[in-house]
């Protein structure tokens, strides 16, 4: 693929990873809504060394602070209505921005990861799902497979390698979206750990140690 002009690229903060021999693997961090590029960065000092690290920005700032993938708009019964035009402008974005920093940085692009966060988790999805090419693992946190940006139904997707947490008493994106999305995934691919924890719509410390043990496996 040709790498994107600079009007694409998003704002980022990186973390290199253990020199050596080869080009290492390198992990995308992409942040909730109304967060920024240094929320899950605050994460990095911890991660695996083998990996890159790179956190990248939403493009969209938020009147109120912070920043968002695509914008969230609630019916007068509080229904959340997602703008997916931008999610899918987003997307994209985020696609020419993976492949431009595998290049300036030269990390090796056969094993790249993302690990998103609520609203980052749902478009780390669609990039693992429909973009394995790309997005070769995938960790969801707090967050759900949202069927309006694939490319075919969930129940369809084979040879799926991911991560997936939830918090148990989660009242933003309440459990139930995940286990009816995130579970019929892991159903049908074996690679795919789905774990729930006793906690809202946060990460939790056992959440974090398992998705570190299940990155160096």
């Amino acid at each position: 693929m040709p790498i994107p002009s600079s009007d694409f690229l998003l704002e980022h903060l990186y973390r290199p990873a253990t020199p050596s021999e080869k080009p290492p693997a390198v992990l995308f961090l992409l942040h909730g809504y109304g967060s920024n590029k240094e929320d899950l960065f605050s994460f990095a000092s911890y991660l695996p060394t083998q990996f890159a690290v790179i956190a990248l920005n939403a493009p969209i700032a938020l009147p109120f602070g912070g920043y968002a993938w695509y914008d969230l708009q609630f019916t007068a019964n509080m229904e959340r209505l997602s703008n997916y035009e931008q999610a899918n402008e987003s997307l994209n974005q985020i696609q020419q921005n993976i492949i431009h920093f595998c290049n300036h940085y030269q990390l090796d692009s056969q094993r790249v990861s993302c690990l998103g966060f609520s609203q980052g988790a749902i478009l780390c999805w669609a990039l693992g799902l429909d973009q394995p090419n790309l997005v070769q693992q995938t960790l969801g946190l707090s967050g759900v497979i949202d069927p309006e940006l694939l490319k075919k139904p969930v129940s369809t997707y084979r040879n799926t390698i991911a991560f997936a947490s939830h918090g148990k008493e989660d009242a933003t994106i309440p459990i139930h979206y995940a286990r009816e999305t995130v579970g019929l995934l892991a159903d049908n691919n074996p690679e795919v750990l789905f774990k729930e924890y006793p906690v809202g719509h946060t990460i939790a410390q056992d959440n974090f140690s398992d998705l570190i043990r299940w990155l160096v496996r």
